[in-house]
Parts: C-alpha cells; structure tokens; sequence
C-alpha cells in the first residue's frame, strides 16, 4: 500500500509542532523552526503536482529558504548574545502546553473536517492544519515568556498562515505568501533589535523583564 506524501508531510508537521510545545531549550526551538518551514516549503510540489511550474518552484524554494535557512540563521545570531538558552519559568508549564496542543489538534481537525471542499478550498486537511499551526503558534507567544521563545512562536503562527496559502489555487497564492513572506521578515527584525535591547538593558531575554520599565 502506497502512502501519501501530503499525508505524511501533515502528521510530521503536526509532530514538529507539538514537539515544540514541550521544550525548553531556545536552540531546539530554533531547530525545530527551522525543520517545520522546509516541510512546509516541500507542500507545495505535492498539491500543485500537475505541473511543475515557476509558480511551484518559486513558492517551494522561498518557503525553504526564508522558513528553514534564513531565520533561523537570524535566530541563531540573536541567541549568541544570549546568557540564558533555557525557558526557565514559562507562563503555561510545559506538560500543560502539551495537553492544550494536543485540544487545539483535536479541535482544529474537526473543524477542518467540517469545511465542504470548494474551488477556493480545495483541502479540508489542509485548513485544519493550518488552524493547528496558527493556534499553536498563538499559544506558543502567549505562554513562553523569554523574546526568543514568542519570535518563534510568531513564525509557527505565520506557518499556518502559509500553510492555508499553499492550498490555495495556484493563481492566488504566491502573491499571498510573497506578502506574508515579507511581513515575517520585517517582523524578525523588529524582534531581534527588541530582544538586543532587552538583552543589553536587563541581561536578560525574558520579557517579563520588561515590566521594569513602568517603574
């Protein structure tokens, strides 16, 4: 018996991002970041498979590149100025976060499977993975506390929102995902300067240290 790629590129995406909710080493994070954005990158070859056109390739190639190279390297960069690898006193424990990932899972697949398939929504599959990602991307900037920990967790959530691009016809997507693409950039680099602030005023990457600003 054969096995789908897009199925099997689903359940590893699905893994990846779970997996991220229960560590708390920053470097896996980024690790993990990074291996989600080529699996993602790789979608678009299956679901447009019927003709391998500079659309595919374009979309594939930038997806891999910027999701699975690009960021990460600028991630990297960030954690080297940093004392503190580890989330240490998350907001949401990390046997919690597990137990929510695995509700949104659960939740998001049964609204995707509640979606009838159309022109403009070819994959129920695909929408409830999206929703997966984008929630548990949500989750991850709401219940980590250290900057680092919440980028990542605004990648995982553009990830999502990349996910639902891909499944679009092939006519609408790319200049969706060239947008959003450019949107997670800009992003990334806002986020680096505020975590290099952080890090100079407070010695630290956690955000809570942000609280000493009010007074």
């Amino acid at each position: 018996m054969t096995t789908n790629p897009i199925n099997t590129l689903i359940v590893l995406s699905v893994i990846i991002t779970l997996f991220m909710l229960t560590t708390s080493r920053i470097l896996v994070l980024v690790r993990s970041a990074a291996i989600l954005g080529v699996l993602l990158g790789l979608f678009p070859f299956f679901i447009h498979h019927g003709a391998f056109s500079i659309h595919t390739i374009v979309l594939s190639s930038l997806g891999i590149i910027v999701k699975g190279v690009v960021i990460p390297m600028l991630l990297f960069r960030a954690i080297r100025s940093a004392t503190n690898f580890r989330e240490t006193r998350p907001h949401v424990g990390f046997s919690l976060s597990i137990v929510c990932g695995i509700l949104i899972t659960l939740i998001s697949f049964g609204i995707g499977s509640k979606i009838p398939p159309s022109l403009f929504l070819p994959s129920e599959t695909m929408i409830s993975l999206s929703i997966c990602i984008t929630m548990c991307g949500l989750f991850l900037i709401m219940a980590r506390s250290t900057a680092l920990a919440q980028v990542i967790g605004y990648l995982v959530l553009e990830n999502g929102i990349f996910t639902f691009g891909v499944s679009l016809p092939t006519t609408q997507s790319l200049l969706v995902e060239l947008g959003i693409l450019l949107d997670l950039l800009v992003g990334v680099f806002v986020m680096g300067i505020v975590i290099h602030q952080i890090h100079r005023e407070f010695d630290s990457i956690s955000t809570d240290a942000l609280e000493a600003l009010r007074e």
